[in-house]
């Protein structure tokens, strides 16, 4: 079995890049996301342009989705596929895992799929990738850094981020302790 590998990018590089993508879209940094909405809004922004964003949602048990698969993004077509159950709890805004699914699955589709430069390529297993490299990291990033960006949750406690941009407690939780850890050098638990 292997795992894959990307094109190198930091935290603030994903950060530049969700802050663009906010601006071009007209959302404010202490903005919340309707995730679903989002993916609306951009099939529609693509489609002006002659661009293609194209989801999929599908039932459950529906055999592309692999064990506890909530969604996954075709890096070779750009096409996300996403569980409806997963859909619903973002619809429904109930504070959830489910918008962070829909914003990793769109980080997969921006930083794995439309970056021309970018390269995923295979290692074998005995090879640690490291987190700037790998791209799951990467996508948990972007979807942290579009959800809850750096900029609004600086002084904001986790029940503050979890509340403004109506995110999981867990989510909530580590923005929080990533953002102590980036600005203080550790974190105090």
């Amino acid at each position: 079995m292997s795992k894959y590998q990307v094109s190198p990018m930091s935290r603030n590089e994903i950060r530049q890049y969700t802050n663009k993508i906010r601006g071009l879209i007209g959302l404010k940094s202490d903005e919340f996301v309707n995730a679903p909405k989002l993916y609306d809004t951009l099939s529609v922004l693509f489609s002006n342009h002659g661009l293609d964003f194209d989801y999929t949602v599908l039932p459950d048990n529906d055999e592309i989705f692999i064990d506890k698969e909530e969604a996954f993004t075709n890096v070779v077509t750009g096409k996300i596929y996403i569980k409806e159950s997963v859909m619903n709890r973002a619809c429904n805004n109930s504070y959830d895992r489910g918008a962070f699914t829909l914003i990793h699955e769109l980080g997969h589709f921006f930083l794995h799929y439309i970056q021309l430069d970018a390269k995923l390529c295979r290692v074998e297993d005995e090879i640690d990738v490291p987190a700037y490299r790998d791209p799951e990291w990467q996508a948990n990033a972007f979807a942290s850094e579009f959800l809850m960006p750096f900029v609004a949750c600086i002084d904001m406690t986790p029940d503050e981020i979890r509340n403004t941009f109506h995110v999981s407690k867990k989510a909530a939780t580590i923005r929080a302790s990533e953002i102590r850890e980036e600005i203080y050098g550790f974190v105090d638990e």
